[in-house]
């Protein structure tokens, strides 16, 4: 199995507002509630998952998939 990007967090002031600008601009689905982040649908499986940053908190979180081997 190749390496495939899964999900991004971005941390943001307003989740909602920022989750539903990048779909709108980007053309895809309107964001869907995944716990505490609004998610982003990409077509190749990939998510940006929106979160609520406290206190302008800002790290960067990048997950993959890969096999066992």
């Amino acid at each position: 199995m190749p390496v495939q990007l899964n999900h991004h967090i971005v941390h943001v002031s307003d989740k909602e507002a920022s989750a539903a600008f990048y779909a709108e601009m980007l053309g895809l689905p309107a964001p869907k509630a995944m716990g505490p982040f609004l998610a982003v649908q990409f077509d190749n499986d990939v998510t940006l998952d929106f979160i609520d940053a406290p206190d302008g908190f800002s790290t960067t979180h990048y997950a993959f998939l890969v096999s066992e081997t």
